[in-house]
């Protein structure tokens, strides 16, 4: 016999008989199914289990996303009243956009620790530190003047990394730029796609200062992209 016959030279009668008996044949492919289980029972088990704990968490946190949405939209809506949050008189809804900018400089992080910083009580006397941020002494000549915003333009790139240009009016584009500015006046640089939104009493002075052209057109807004307020 030629160990090297291949299994195309065999009879094409010729059967290889499995010479296991039928009890053992069974008791291999139940051991298999077995196996088979096991495994698909295992594979499920090594995934994360979501414990008490962190589903109470979670649900905490979305009530707490839903109150604080709810909140907002009745302040831009009206329902809750402007003096209700904001105690300086500078606040307003009438050139806001979305309840992201529904917020008096007090509650937004960032702002009260600019007031009391060292450069302004060195500007300012003690007994005069600023309550709203749009009373800080860099505010006026940093956000709301035409010269110094269009200088300040070339340090500045859209999110599609493209320098400012004039599309439409320049008011437009001075608007963009202070919000910017402001954001460096009071956070400091925060680096690419990072964003923070201004109070309500901010985006009020700056867009009574550079205003639409007329009435059917609308400001964009803050968007909040795929980050969270809080």
């Amino acid at each position: 016999f030629d160990s090297s016959t291949s299994s195309s030279e065999f009879p094409s009668d010729y059967e290889i008989k499995d010479e296991r008996t039928e009890s053992e044949a069974s008791e291999s492919n139940h051991s298999d199914s077995e196996t088979s289980e096991c495994f698909d029972e295992g594979h499920h088990t090594e995934e994360p289990i979501a414990d008490q704990q962190w589903l109470n968490e979670y649900e905490e946190s979305e009530a707490q996303h839903a109150k604080l949405e709810k909140m907002l939209t009745d302040r831009l809506t009206g329902k809750i009243h402007v003096d209700e949050w904001c105690n300086y008189g500078k606040c307003s809804t009438a050139l806001l956009v979305n309840i992201s900018e529904c917020y008096c400089c007090q509650e937004l992080e960032g702002c009260n620790e600019a007031m009391h910083s060292d450069e302004v009580i060195q500007d300012l006397d003690k007994n005069n530190i600023p309550k709203c941020v749009t009373e800080h002494p860099g505010f006026s000549a940093v956000c709301l003047q035409k010269w110094s915003l269009r200088l300040a333009a070339d340090k500045y790139k859209t999110r599609d990394r493209q320098k400012y240009k004039q599309t439409e009016s320049e008011e437009s584009v001075l608007r963009s730029i202070a919000y910017r500015e402001f954001t460096r006046l009071i956070h400091g640089y925060l680096g690419y796609k990072k964003r923070i939104p201004l109070p309500a009493c901010a985006y009020t002075c700056i867009r009574k200062t550079f205003k639409m052209p007329s009435k059917d057109h609308t400001y964009t807004g803050f968007e909040m992209d795929l980050e969270s307020l809080v």
